[in-house]
């Protein structure tokens, strides 16, 4: 005969609604939290002492636990799954704009032989910006190796990535906040459509894996106790975002910013052991000596060893790409707040989305009108008060959300010359922590309101993603898209007439090129591009007038040496005219 069942023991947590749920259910008045709701150890209590029967005990405790602790997993498990369906249409997807250049072409990842230059060069092999993500290029290396040219495995890493992240965002959501706010949070990360750059396109495998190891590393810095084993686990997790990207640096910050909110979320119990507290000291201590470790070993290792400099040579970088080296002194510092602007409506309002916004986009000044300084310097005051409120009010989760924001954003602000003045995938990582603090306002509306609103912003963003993922598939298409969204876009001009001039279509090119001319006439690869099309088309009049004016804005050895080049050939053609003979163009 089984024991008789323990009272139903009073726990001040509201689980999720349902029927199922109806028993966790408690009149009990909720406690004080920073977002307002308990720890999740009262879901062990209640499943372990009543059922939906009305009482009756579940006298095997740990299907009761296991049970509840299934069901903890389920924001990270319903976040995992949308994104994994959401991104499945990229696995017909090709190589986009910088893949060709990282994956495709980089002799580095066709030759195991050549490995070992992932870990002594930059991503780029040779760029000025020095990007050192030895781990991402590592991992293209070994998928060409075990499956060759298929595209499709490449798109599948990044989609399974972008899952991992999405679950370890509800995750970090719920342990921050609770079930709900978990749940809003990672549905709303999975399928913002801000991370469409990042998870359709290869290159953004380095915003991916980092994301998933600062993510992970915070959610296993929020279980206690903590214990030498965890403190070695976020110390590989660190490893694997320090190494995939620069941002990854920032992990000692983040944890750091992240003790108030975790003293807040398990205060110090009166029953616990001085050895056990001892214990507790010598891991966290651990944890923050191995991140601060590894981090300076980082920097030490590129800066002296090396020589991939933080500090490099802006001067050189391409105006297309970063408009902000020719700004002027006022400019350049009101240019990164209009940034932050354009980044707070992608990340409110993300209809119009791009892959390029430099010059002619962004350019090198700004309009001292432009709606976008206003709003970006709003967004900024904003966070600050909001953080001073924080401070003084002590919402510690909010105000770790929001150091957390600016943490990660810094790095994409501008503020130090980037080599890209913009990009979507730059607010991969900040974006997470603006999506807890808007689930948690979701949540503490009425629960009918905020489901609905739930609904609708998953509708929006899941048709905004897809319709625009499912474009990456086809490049050319993508390029006449990207060019019909920004058509002053410098870049897509270049790519979408590189992309003519490969399928033999130099009358479409030589159009693209003319527009690009009209646009801005000083930049000198619109001129290179055109002498190559005018080249192959064997107009070498026009060819040489097109080198000469790109040597006139850009005089480099290379170019010199294609001009002249070209004056050779049209000399050579001149003199075959002369003596009647049939040139190369007429035959």
């Amino acid at each position: 005969m089984l024991p008789q069942a323990p009272p139903p023991i009073k726990c001040p947590l509201r689980p999720p609604a349902g029927p199922v749920f109806t028993f966790f259910r408690s009149s009990a008045p909720i406690t004080a939290r920073p977002f307002g709701n308990p720890p999740l150890a009262c879901y062990d209590l209640a499943v372990n002492s009543s059922d939906a029967s009305g009482g009756q005990a579940l006298h095997a405790g740990w299907r009761g636990k296991g049970f509840a602790l299934s069901w903890r997993w389920g924001p990270a498990l319903f976040s995992a799954l949308l994104a994994l369906a959401l991104y499945a249409v990229t696995l017909g997807g090709t190589y986009v704009y910088d893949d060709a250049v990282i994956v495709g072409l980089d002799d580095r990842v066709r030759n195991p032989k050549l490995w070992g230059q992932f870990w002594t060069r930059d991503w780029f092999n040779g760029a000025l910006d020095n990007l050192y993500r030895p781990l991402v290029s590592q991992s293209f290396g070994l998928q060409w190796w075990l499956h060759g040219d298929r595209v499709w495995a490449f798109h599948l890493v990044n989609v399974l990535l972008h899952a991992g992240a999405s679950a370890l965002v509800a995750e970090l959501g719920r342990r921050l906040a609770n079930w709900r706010v978990g749940l809003f949070a990672g549905l709303l990360f999975a399928c913002h459509p801000i991370h469409s750059e990042a998870v359709a396109g290869l290159v953004g495998r380095a915003e991916l894996a980092c994301a998933v190891g600062l993510f992970g590393a915070m959610v296993l810095f929020l279980k206690q106790p903590m214990t030498l084993p965890r403190a070695w686990a976020i110390f590989a997790l660190g490893l694997l975002a320090m190494l995939s990207k620069e941002q990854g640096l920032l992990l000692p910050a983040l944890l750091a910013s992240l003790i108030p909110a975790r003293r807040a979320l398990f205060p110090t119990s009166t029953q616990t052991t001085p050895d056990r507290r001892h214990a507790q000291r010598q891991a966290m201590l651990l944890t923050f000596a191995l991140v601060i470790w590894s981090a300076s070993a980082l920097i030490v290792l590129r800066e002296e060893i090396l020589k991939l400099r933080f500090e490099w040579e802006r001067g050189f970088l391409d105006i297309a790409m970063q408009p902000l080296i020719k700004s002027p002194p006022a400019d350049r510092w009101l240019i990164p707040l209009g940034m932050l602007g354009r980044y707070f409506q992608l990340t409110i309002v993300p209809a119009k989305l791009s892959i390029d916004y430099g010059l002619t986009v962004i350019g090198s000044t700004i309009s001292r009108n432009d709606p976008w300084i206003y709003i970006g310097a709003a967004v900024l005051v904003a966070g600050i008060v909001g953080a001073a409120i924080c401070l003084y009010l002590r919402k510690w989760v909010t105000l770790f959300c929001l150091l957390a924001m600016g943490l990660t954003y810094a790095p994409a602000s501008n503020v130090v010359i980037l080599s890209a003045v913009f990009g979507e995938r730059l607010m991969y990582l900040p974006s997470a922590f603006f999506l807890i603090l808007l689930a948690t306002g979701l949540t503490r509306l009425p629960r009918p309101a905020a489901n609905a609103l739930l609904v609708l912003l998953l509708v929006l963003g899941c048709l905004r993603t897809w319709t625009y993922v499912q474009k990456w598939n086809d490049r050319d298409a993508f390029y006449q898209y990207s060019l019909i969204q920004q058509p002053k876009s410098l870049k897509i001009h270049l790519l979408l007439a590189d992309a003519d001039y490969e399928k033999g279509q130099l009358s479409d090119a030589r159009r693209i090129m003319n527009d690009a001319e009209t646009l801005y006439p000083d930049y000198w690869q619109l001129w290179k591009m055109s002498a190559i099309i005018e080249q192959k088309a064997g107009n070498w009049n026009a060819a040489v007038a097109d080198w000469k004016r790109a040597f006139d804005l850009c005089p480099a050895v290379p170019i010199e040496t294609q001009m002249i080049n070209a004056m050779s050939m049209l000399q050579k053609q001149q003199a075959t005219t002369s003596r009647g003979l049939p040139t190369s163009a007429g035959r």
